[in-house]
């Protein structure tokens, strides 16, 4: 059985809408039906494994559970659905077509295989049961998603593993070329000092911002390294990024337009519910060293969610 709509907007941000269930209840063609159901999340934000499970006493909500199955980055999501008293675990697919630059071709499908007893007289009626769920979730999920901003930088939720740098804290006025010197000053140390002592550069160099005012900056520059025991620098110490979560953004252009990337994130933030922990960080993936065309320097910015 399966419904689609077209919806004027990338599939990139439908996908977003479909990868985690933090907004689910804002366009799910169940949640209206009782607004007392009790929900609990497991597992990760979004991705694979991501679940939102309910207790309704509605017999037309019930008790149950989606899980996503699988993810397939602006093309396919699949959700595993359970509800209590029904013996198989169907599963649940929403395909993306993007049709131009604007528009996108939702497919949501329901899907089962292997049905037996009971089960094959439920699937005469699957159309009638749930063809106008799928149908009023559909029309809801495109108001939502029309709804949405557009923004210029291109973000997406991302899992960093844990990595090893070696970094120097420095501080600064608060006006763009004095802290461009000084970080500039602060890498060539670092790649000085990962030259001299051999170490192995596991990454880009990055700025992680530690605290920031009308007046002044406080930042860490930081170089990714193999995980070393003994720093012979008393200005440049080890230190140790955990695995997280992360909202990434990649932008490119000159790093005068910096800011307002992070504007981007932290609305883009608000819009899906992301609520942003800990430091961010700007990775320098090319810059003035390898790229002379300002329009193709590449910096992506880390904001650690939960």
């Amino acid at each position: 059985m399966e419904r689609s709509v077209v919806i004027k907007s990338p599939a990139s941000k439908v996908y977003h809408e479909l990868i985690t269930f933090r907004n689910f209840n804002k366009w799910s063609p169940w949640a209206a039906k009782d607004p007392t159901a009790k929900y609990s999340y497991t597992g990760p934000d979004f991705g694979a494994g991501a679940t939102i499970s309910w207790l309704s006493e509605n017999p037309d909500v019930g008790n149950g559970s989606l899980e996503i199955l699988l993810t397939d980055k602006s093309k396919r999501v699949v959700w595993e659905m359970n509800f209590d008293g029904y013996q198989s675990s169907p599963t649940s697919s929403f395909l993306l077509s993007q049709i131009n630059d604007s528009e996108t071709q939702v497919v949501w499908t329901y899907d089962e295989e292997g049905i037996s007893g009971f089960s094959k007289i439920f699937m005469l009626g699957i159309d009638g049961f749930l063809g106008g769920d799928f149908e009023s979730g559909l029309n809801e999920l495109k108001k939502r998603v029309e709804s949405l901003p557009n923004f210029n930088v291109k973000i997406f939720p991302e899992y960093v593993v844990g990595f090893h740098y070696i970094g120097v804290r420095d501080s600064s006025l608060n006006e763009p070329s004095l802290i461009d010197a000084k970080m500039a000053a602060d890498f060539g140390d670092l790649v000085a000092y990962a030259d001299q002592y051999d170490l192995v550069v596991k990454g880009v160099p990055f700025a992680m911002y530690t605290a920031s005012g009308d007046f002044n900056v406080d930042f860490t520059c930081g170089l990714p390294v193999m995980e070393t025991d003994t720093i012979y620098d008393e200005r440049i110490q080890l230190y140790y990024q955990d695995t997280v979560q992360c909202l990434v953004g990649k932008y490119f252009g000159s790093y005068d337009e910096l800011p307002t990337a992070h504007e981007e994130i932290n609305k883009f933030a608000s819009y899906y519910n992301y609520d942003i922990i800990g430091l961010s960080w700007e990775s320098y993936i090319t810059g003035y060293d390898s790229e002379l065309d300002t329009s193709q320097w590449q910096t992506n910015i880390y904001y650690p969610f939960k």
